[in-house]
């Protein structure tokens, strides 16, 4: 009889150990600065879904966030207005010129002192040009309202740059101009890569909230 040359022939199968579970987002961020990047989600003008703004609120209270903190990300919230205009006014442009009807610049009726700053500055961004040609005063008055959000000191820059991104690559708004920009200055602020996958896992699970919504629904109407 013939025996097998291998030297392993006849001994257990080694067990691997299992990889250990990569960390939640809660873990990378911590828990404050999560429940408030899940609140900017659901309390985002694209969402508005009432039932996760008032868990997420609470969960960022109670992770030791303050008023202030709360209310700056409602108010972030709003000012992705301005991407209605910066998505919509160069098509009008296009669309203009395309029906041989030129585009007339807008004459500002008033000084324009925060758009002049933002240029000086290297800070205005290229899509508010077309804003800006068409409607001074308007991309004025939004950009002097908006922009306290990241002057006040509520809310640390990084952080407004991650909320911004969880904002802009959120399922109901998909906003890929938005997203890279503020992607860019997150690190440019010293983000590390893990902080802004974790911002994007959570995005991801945003789909979750089509269950919460519905399956109450269902069963109400199953039950008729």
């Amino acid at each position: 009889m013939t025996t097998s040359s291998r030297p392993d022939a006849g001994a257990p199968a080694a067990v691997s150990e299992p990889e250990p579970a990569p960390p939640a987002p809660d873990e990378i961020l911590g828990a404050k600065l999560a429940a408030l990047i899940r609140l900017k989600l659901d309390v985002s003008v694209t969402h508005l879904y009432s039932r996760g703004v008032r868990r997420h609120m609470r969960a960022a209270l109670r992770a030791g966030a303050t008023r202030d903190e709360v209310l700056a990300v409602v108010k972030l919230s709003t000012v992705i207005g301005i991407h209605a205009l910066a998505v919509g006014m160069p098509i009008l442009n296009q669309e203009l010129a395309y029906a041989r009807m030129p585009a007339e610049p807008a004459i500002s009726a008033r000084p324009t002192p925060v758009c002049d700053a933002l240029r000086r500055d290297g800070n205005f961004n290229p899509d508010w040009e077309a804003i800006h040609e068409a409607a001074p005063d308007w991309l004025e008055g939004f950009l002097a309202t908006g922009l306290g959000i990241w002057r006040d000191g509520v809310l640390p820059p990084l952080w407004i740059e991650l909320l911004c991104i969880a904002g802009d690559a959120a399922l109901t708004h998909m906003y890929t101009p938005g997203t890279r920009r503020h992607i860019r200055a997150a690190l440019a602020l010293g983000a590390e890569r893990e902080q802004i996958r974790a911002v994007l896992e959570i995005v991801g699970r945003q789909s979750r909230d089509a269950y919460e919504a519905s399956l109450p629904v269902l069963d109400d109407v199953c039950a008729l």
